[in-house]
């Protein structure tokens, strides 16, 4: 009874080492490459449980394929003004061919001082055909950070995926720092950037004053001119009103009128102080002894 029990335990035992001698478990997110003999003949790419010869016949190799992100040194390059500057990169990789990578590189720490390299000289090389404004500058309109890192990426990632079975789906400038000899040259330039937006906003300053000064200038000639010729229309009603009254005048009592005006003549004559020797029944005398005549005869 013994015995048969601790036979069964043995061959449960052996089972379980025989299937797990076969099965390879593949997790989420993972690629395997099974190398028979130790000659790679499989990639595996699926999620599960796949079967295999037992070690030593098949033996495997287990990659984590998920995506990355590695920070290179800092490294000094020099811009196209002969500028230099030191640049940190982030990249964001993946493992894309699992038998390329393997054959190539091997592990994850060899694989990234191979894309150091790569980026390294890729950096140099794209540099060399910016100025150093279009990395830093006040002026959005010079800044081409953006297409740098594009550049750089599209320089890297071909080399990455055929050299070492890696996929670099993002890089970027991270941190940028300057030698301390380019320190001084970098704020001057700076300076003279933020010199030339200052005398551009006191230019276009100087020139929106201009316009509403004379925007001013002319809403004042506008108001004047329409004030002159109301004016005008008013003193021109005024005086057809006073000729009308002086015509209605006339034609109600002509003596009358010439009356009226013949003592108005006399008066003005009197107060200049002046002597006048003149007959009597001359124009305008002839009104202090003649008598007025009407127009209405019944007066």
């Amino acid at each position: 009874m013994k015995f048969g029990l601790r036979l069964t335990l043995a061959l449960l035992l052996l089972g379980l080492i025989a299937f797990k001698a076969v099965i390879l478990p593949l997790p989420e997110g993972h690629k395997a490459v099974i190398a028979h003999f130790g000659n790679p003949t499989r990639i595996i790419e699926m999620p599960g449980a796949h079967l295999k010869w037992p070690w030593p016949i098949d033996n495997y190799y287990l990659f984590d394929a998920r995506s990355r992100i590695y920070n290179t040194r800092f490294t000094q390059t020099l811009t196209r003004d002969k500028k230099a500057v030191i640049l940190l990169t982030y990249i964001v990789y993946r493992i894309a061919d699992p038998l390329t990578f393997l054959q190539a590189v091997g592990t994850i720490p060899n694989a990234e001082d191979k894309i150091e390299g790569l980026v390294s000289s890729s950096k140099n090389n794209v540099m060399g055909n910016y100025n150093l404004s279009n990395l830093v500058s006040t002026d959005p309109s010079l800044l081409k950070l953006a297409e740098i890192e594009s550049r750089i990426l599209e320089a890297v990632s071909q080399r990455a995926r055929e050299s070492f079975g890696v996929e670099i789906t993002s890089l970027g400038i991270k941190r940028l720092a300057y030698p301390e000899n380019n320190v001084k040259a970098i704020l001057s330039q700076m300076r003279a950037e933020r010199g030339q937006y200052a005398a551009k906003y006191r230019a276009e300053g100087r020139m929106k004053a201009s316009i509403i000064v004379s925007e001013a200038d002319l809403e004042i000639a506008r108001i004047n001119a329409e004030a002159v010729k109301k004016a005008a229309e008013i003193t021109g009603k005024a005086d057809r009103q006073v000729a009308e009254i002086y015509a209605e005048t006339y034609k109600k009592g002509r003596e009358f009128y010439k009356f009226t005006r013949s003592l108005e003549a006399l008066e003005k004559m009197i107060n200049q102080n002046a002597t006048f020797i003149m007959r009597s029944d001359q124009y305008p005398f002839n009104v202090l002894h003649e008598p007025i005549k009407t127009d209405d005869k019944s007066n």
